[in-house]
């Protein structure tokens, strides 16, 4: 009766915090599109920046866009500080902030639907390494100001800044700084080449802060300046068609959201029939659109672990030697095998997307004592989450469709979620001798 009891307030529990989460995204203020170098070096006047929020909406007092500047020399000065606060959202959910020192991109037509802010600022964004936020603070802030005058890679305290969304796009992640990392902001720089992309978009059907995935990016077509066509290179979850939509809601949704990256070899947004035979380690893959092959990749006792782990948007090879606990991986963007260390002898691998940037995460679960261990593609970055228990079957996936999977387990015919968006919740579904399914997938 108590352990019923339980359920039910845990349930109730996890449906209150799911009304304040949908209470709190009414009032959130996203980046949603920047273009960020037009295509001819001498017309910045088609720079803009738009976020996006609730319709009608009021924004926040003292609620910012700002660009920081992350190269080395000048690290934390704010190339851009722009006061959205008590600005009405226009009626397609944008507000376009557009920069008025560099005159009027000549053709262009922003969305009838926008509140449009103009503002003025002899400084471009895009100068180089950068991260673009949506902040609040405590004060004021303003063009050309030290947001981190130790140079330490985090806002002066002072400030009383906190982070709400962003994204960073860096040219030398290895020595330049994320600005606003402990909230969540990510590097999604190109990868491609050293050239920083000419507009970043967010995908319309995503609304969570700080995910990788769910931003697009390319370069733009030489002409006119005023364009809106993308040109390549592109980052890996471009979707098909997409154009810049300068003061207009975005449309789109990533162009592998829907995609099993376990089981789709040659990208076609289909899942290949596939087997692995683990008496010669060989895969045998009928694929969609390209054809049989096969490809002897593994030991027998390797557990596999398939994945796009390279954001190619092409499942890779891989496996899991638990023996010594060390990760396989042959990747189809360059057909290059590498091997990550990365669990031990138990331990149960994971094939899952954590932060969204639609890259296979290297994780484990530990059944002895109900421990993931998750290696984040985003940034590398490695940490220890207590969710279950020992025995418990792990269980993971996108539970609440924000584009991340979510740590799970099933227990006895109950599921313990932990989502992404809005914390743990228990359901009960099931009796203790069932399988769950997405277990099927799991070694």
């Amino acid at each position: 009766m108590n352990r019923k009891t339980n359920l039910i307030n845990l349930i109730g529990l996890a449906f209150a915090l799911l009304i304040a989460m949908q209470t709190n995204a009414a009032a959130q203020i996203l980046l949603n599109e920047i273009e960020i170098d037009p295509p001819s070096p001498t017309s910045d006047a088609c720079q803009y920046t738009e976020v996006r929020g609730t319709a009608g909406s009021t924004v926040a007092a003292n609620t910012y866009f700002v660009s920081v500047n992350s190269d080395a020399g000048s690290f934390g000065f704010a190339n851009q500080a722009v006061n959205i606060g008590g600005q009405a959202v226009g009626a397609n959910g944008t507000i376009t902030l557009y920069n008025t020192s560099f005159g009027e991109c000549p053709n262009r037509v922003y969305g009838t639907g926008t509140t449009r802010l103009n503002y003025f600022n002899p400084l471009r964004v895009g100068t180089g390494s950068e991260t673009y936020l949506i902040v609040r603070s405590t004060g004021t802030l303003f063009s050309g100001q030290d947001l981190d005058t130790n140079d330490d890679g985090i806002f002066d305290p002072a400030l009383g800044i906190t982070v709400l969304d962003g994204f960073a796009l860096l040219v030398n992640p290895e020595e330049e700084y994320v600005y606003g990392a402990a909230a969540g902001v990510v590097n999604i720089s190109n990868t491609i080449s050293l050239d920083q992309p000419d507009a970043v978009v967010r995908f319309g059907s995503n609304s969570t802060p700080f995910t990788a995935g769910a931003f697009f990016f390319g370069e733009l077509a030489a002409t006119p300046d005023e364009t809106v066509t993308f040109a390549a290179p592109f980052s890996a979850n471009f979707p098909t068609g997409a154009v810049l939509t300068p003061g207009n809601a975005n449309a789109g949704a990533p162009v592998n959201a829907n995609t099993d990256a376990r089981a789709d070899f040659d990208g076609d947004g289909r899942t290949d029939l596939s087997i692995f035979r683990s008496s010669n380690a060989t895969w045998f893959i009928n694929q969609s659109t390209a054809g049989q092959r096969t490809v002897q990749f593994g030991a027998s006792s390797d557990i596999i672990v398939p994945g796009d782990f390279d954001g190619d948007a092409r499942t890779d090879f891989g496996v899991f030697r638990p023996s010594i606990g060390t990760w396989f991986i042959l990747q189809s963007s360059n057909n290059q095998m590498r091997g990550v260390q990365f669990g031990q002898s138990g331990d149960i691998p994971v094939v899952v997307d954590f932060d969204g940037d639609n890259r296979t995460d290297i994780a484990v679960f530990r059944p002895s004592n109900g421990v993931w261990f998750v290696r984040r593609s985003s940034d590398n970055i490695v940490a220890g989450v207590p969710f279950g228990a020992g025995g418990d079957v792990p269980v993971p996936g996108d539970y609440d469709g924000d584009n991340r999977d979510d740590l799970a387990v099933f227990r006895s015919g109950t599921w313990f979620i932990n989502r992404s968006t809005s914390g743990a919740t228990a359901v009960q579904f099931g009796v203790s001798s069932d399988e769950p399914v997405p277990n099927a997938y799991l070694p």
